[in-house]
């Protein structure tokens, strides 16, 4: 599919028109949107090079024109370009992000959403730039572990930035993708997550229990665990591997010795097998304050 797209103007809905070949394979897809502002025309974004990749899609490091009469400006922005998704399915992931455009704004603690887009036929969502990240403090230090204290700085600031996100409701890439059908598939997506990070019911939600609030705390617990080791869990196994460890035998991240009894304390539940037996964000940014 080309990437040319259309979006005319509409205050209380966009349309794209997506096409494929030419012209006479004009294709459209309609999706009506409360909070239009969300959308960001595809011409004013530049891809320059891809930083990444993961089950989601690629990441892009762009570049984003914005101008009016007063002023023309030029970002840098990262672009998180999913995994095609079928026509059919277009309404329900935008639908979802204006849902969860309107949730994040004002939100501190986690990475500022510009909006969404539709770049070669394939949803694009629109971030800021953030340079000096604590992965790229990571790779400076020899070993790559960082210090307790900086760990636990770092850690109080996620579990608020999720705390707050949770009090919201149920949002994220996972939530905008649940149930969507890729154009390879006739059966809706199970695996929701990034693998070292997902928690057993992420793998089989059906099976053991729906993706929760507490699903995150697993997560979160990997997070710690990679900053104090410096190297995610389960680094250097396939995704099928991981899955063997985490679900079939049931196996956790390990946690390094010498924490302060509150923290191990609560990434030891964190891993907890059983959802319902974790900790809550209230519950670790407790532990992370002592």
């Amino acid at each position: 599919m080309a990437g040319k797209v259309v979006a005319p103007e509409s205050s209380g809905a966009f349309e794209y028109e997506l096409f494929e070949g030419d012209a006479d394979n004009l294709r459209t897809v309609v999706a009506a949107s409360n909070h239009s502002t969300s959308w960001i025309d595809p011409a004013t974004l530049k891809l320059r090079h891809r930083i990444g990749r993961g089950l989601f899609g690629d990441v892009y490091l762009a570049t984003r024109h914005q101008s009016d009469k007063d002023y023309e400006q030029f970002h840098e922005v990262i672009v998180k370009m999913l995994r095609p998704v079928k026509e059919d399915c277009f309404r329900t992931v935008l639908d979802r992000f204006d849902n969860v455009f309107a949730k994040c704004q004002g939100v501190g603690g986690i990475c500022l959403l510009h909006g969404v887009s539709i770049i070669r036929g394939r949803i694009c969502f629109v971030m800021k730039f953030y340079e000096g990240s604590i992965g790229d403090k990571m790779a400076r230090l020899k070993g790559g572990k960082l210090s307790l204290t900086d760990v636990l700085r770092y850690g109080l600031s996620l579990a608020e930035g999720i705390s707050e996100l949770h009090s919201k409701g149920d949002i994220g890439i996972p939530f905008l993708l649940l149930g969507v059908l890729s154009p390879s598939s006739d059966t809706m997506t199970h695996t929701l997550g990034t693998p070292s990070y997902m928690a057993p019911e992420q793998w089989q939600p059906e099976i053991m229990g729906p993706v929760s609030l507490e699903t995150d705390s697993w997560g979160f617990g990997c997070s710690i665990v990679e900053m104090l080791m410096g190297r995610p869990p389960w680094l250097g196994m396939s995704v099928d591997e991981i899955n063997n460890s985490v679900v079939r035998k049931q196996e956790k991240p390990g946690i390094p010795s010498g924490l302060p009894p509150p923290v191990e304390n609560v990434l030891l539940g964190c891993f907890e097998y059983d959802f319902r037996s974790r900790p809550l964000m209230k519950d670790i940014i407790q532990a992370f304050k002592r």
